[in-house]
């Protein structure tokens, strides 16, 4: 099965096309990764079968007529198609990852931390009739993932966080994750993507990083479910890990793990007066370091990305683990040269 599929039509027809592809395989991959959750981080079995496809009939039209899709096109019911999507809300991820200004272009490096590194390592490029195409990372057939690009050379990933609040109701709220292809699909600029935090609330926290090609600029929006804070760069770079940097976070508000702080102070150790005399190696090296990468043996960076979105070049690290260090780095074609 090759790793890069692309798909073009009306929602219902990606989705189709998607889960013929994969077919039975399909069912096979989500109980390895839903047996793999159980393992590492526990799942309440009868939550997910009660409120997965909940969940999904919650979703915005056109996803829920891609799952509808997926899960025709590979002859396996709706509600394991649901479960495979909504099991992610079981589980904290740890990841990392900064932006720099490097001769006038911003280049982004990101390390994805997870379970199972054997399933990831695809990359998804869809062109949906009336939304922007996009390009996203992650396991085979990803739907919904934390990572990708669109055609306007827009970058959207995000590591994730912990939050003290609730969405308010009052607003649609979607997924994190969600969240992420919604705006790859609609948003043309930074400014679009903080009117959708406006205007749409997560049922998660995040520390969303955005990459403008186009003016090469590049700033990290730290969401709760139903606020943001904008984070600017310093010095001409900006990094990111598990924890809030910006937002006020209430007293006795556990901000972050360990892990987390000791992440970011690497990776800022890193940057530091970094002269970057070979690209993109000089990014893959601060992401595979021993201390910005992750290895708990089984949590750990299982995909890994660098990226200059204003000259469409993208890299992409799978294979080994962790990812960073021990992966294979391919560079894709950018798929939407004119």
């Amino acid at each position: 099965m090759k790793q890069i599929s692309y798909f073009k039509g009306s929602p219902k027809e990606v989705g189709l096309s998607n889960g013929k592809i994969l077919g039975k395989k399909l069912d096979r991959t989500i109980g390895k990764f839903i047996e793999g959750i159980k393992d590492i981080y526990g799942i309440d079995f009868q939550k997910l079968e009660r409120e997965a496809l909940l969940w999904l009939c919650s979703l915005p039209l056109h996803f829920q007529e891609e799952l509808e899709g997926t899960a025709e096109g590979a002859g396996i019911p709706l509600q394991r198609v649901a479960e495979w999507c909504f099991a992610d809300l079981c589980t904290n991820d740890s990841c990392s990852g900064f932006v720099c200004s490097i001769d006038g272009d911003a280049w982004v490096a990101r390390n994805n931390d997870y379970i199972l590194p054997e399933l990831w390592g695809y990359t998804i490029i869809r062109d949906i009739d009336s939304r922007i195409p996009t390009m996203i990372f992650g396991m085979e057939g990803e739907i919904f993932s934390a990572t990708g690009i669109n055609k306007e050379k827009l970058w959207l990933h995000y590591n994730w966080l912990s939050v003290w609040d609730n969405p308010s109701g009052e607003k649609q709220c979607l997924t994190p994750y969600v969240f992420l292809r919604e705006a790859l699909e609609t948003c043309r600029t930074i400014r679009d993507v903080e009117n959708l935090l406006k205007n749409i609330e997560r049922d998660g926290g995040l520390n969303l990083f955005a990459i403008d090609g186009k003016s090469n600029e590049f700033t990290i929006f730290e969401c709760t479910c139903s606020s943001y804070k904008r984070r600017e760069p310093k010095n001409g770079h900006i990094s990111a890990t598990n924890h809030y940097c910006s937002l006020k976070t209430p007293d006795k508000f556990q901000n972050g793990t360990k892990s987390s702080l000791n992440r970011l102070q690497r990776i800022d150790e890193l940057l530091k007066d970094k002269v970057f005399n070979e690209l993109p190696e000089d990014l893959i090296d601060i992401l595979g370091d021993s201390r910005v990468e992750q290895n708990s043996k089984k949590v750990g960076t299982v995909y890994a990305n660098v990226a200059c979105p204003r000259k469409g070049l993208v890299w992409y690290a799978y294979g080994g683990f962790p990812a960073a260090s021990r992966g294979t780095w391919h560079q894709l074609d950018w798929p939407w040269r004119e």
